[in-house]
Parts: structure tokens; sequence; C-alpha cells
């Protein structure tokens, strides 16, 4: 019983190093993040993306600003609200997983949407926790990612993950809404679908990356 509560100890003390080695890193001028060590970052064609490895999980970040051919009009915070709620269905719908724990919440003063993907690819349960966030004409997607078998140490590091996106506090609501020359004008129930099915896409694209290299480490 003490050797197990040694190592449950020791393991616990590892975890708070790991977590105290994050450094915070500048997306750009409108979020702040901390990631483990070693995380690689791209820029192709506008978009942003950034992936990590933590002890327990993956973390992928995205950044894909308004496009004026099919970004939806958001001038209201219900247009919003509809603009979240169709990215969530689309990454259901794409990845073919549940969603649980949707929810709307504040990051200082802005509004964002949280959820929980559960994918069972059949050879155990994969869970994604996601935060959607539209600020100064672009849609940043934040995603950690672990196996049901590290949940017990995985949530550790997606807390800390999420604690550390940082908005700077003079962005209010105001920035969240798009301007009229980056979208097409219309409304955003129902007409992001471009824009909305690029973005899942890419996600998927990644997350097929990462499961191919696991596998590959594995042969």
């Amino acid at each position: 019983m003490k050797k197990l509560i040694l190592i449950y100890t020791f393991i616990l003390s590892s975890l708070a190093t790991v977590a105290q080695e994050w450094k915070a890193m500048t997306i750009d001028d409108s979020v702040q993040i901390a990631l483990p060590p070693g995380y690689e970052k791209k820029d192709t064609l506008g978009q942003t993306l950034i992936n990590a490895k933590s002890s327990f999980g993956n973390i992928i970040i995205t950044k894909q600003p308004d496009n004026p051919a099919s970004t939806p009009d958001i001038e209201k915070k219900k247009q919003l609200d509809s603009y979240y709620s169709d990215f969530v269905k689309r990454i259901s719908s794409t990845s073919k997983g549940t969603v649980r724990d949707e929810k709307d919440t504040i990051l200082n003063k802005l509004r964002v949407r949280e959820f929980t993907l559960e994918v069972d690819s059949g050879s155990g349960k994969q869970f994604r926790h996601i935060r959607i966030l539209h600020v100064n004409n672009a849609t940043y997607t934040f995603q950690f990612l672990y196996k049901e078998i590290h949940a017990g140490y995985a949530e550790e590091e997606s807390r800390t993950f999420f604690k550390s996106i940082t908005i700077p506090p003079d962005i209010g609501l105001s920035s969240q809404f798009t301007s009229p020359e980056n979208t097409t004008g219309k409304s955003a129930s129902g007409s992001n679908t471009l824009l909305i099915g690029g973005g899942v896409l890419l996600l998927v694209i990644i997350i097929i990356i990462i499961i191919l290299r696991k596998k590959k480490r594995r042969q």
C-alpha cells in the first residue's frame, strides 16, 4: 500500500513539473497560450496550425481568417451562437462522434463554445475537449485529444491548457462581430457551409495524421 502511495505521489509530482515547463506563446495580437516544449507552428495560405504533444494527450490549435466568399454575417450575439452551433454540428457529423457537455461560456469578455467529442475508433474511446472562439475576423479552434485509458492524468493537462488561453482585457464582445468587407453579407444560420466545412476538414485531416503517426510508432 505504501508503495502504491509513493508511486501515485511521484506521478502527481511529475505532472506538476510538466505543467510548470509549459511556456507561453503568442499566436497573434488576440490570443496567447501556454504549450509544452517542442510544439510545431505552421502558417499556410493564411491559416495557422499549431500542434503539440503533452505527456498524456495531443494539442491542436487552428486559426482560420474570415473569408469574404464564405464567412456569414455576424452582427449580433444570436448570430454568433448560430455560427458556433453550426460549427459543432459539422465537427460531430464529420468525425462521427458524440457531442457531450456542450455549453457557452465567457473568456474575459468574449463568448466561446465548449464541448467534448467522444469517438470510438474500435480500439478504444478517444475524447476531444474543444473550444471555439471567433474574434477579430478569425475563428480559433483549441483542441485537447486523449485516450480513455489516460483520462485520469490527461484531464489535468487539459485544464492546464484551456486555463492558459489569454485574451487582452481591452477586447470586448463587439470584436467578435464580422466586418462587412470580410463576409458574404448573409445570415450566420445556414450560410457558412464552406467556411465551417473547411475548418472541420482541416481538423479531421490533422487528427488522421496524428493517428497514423501513432500507428507507425507501434510497428
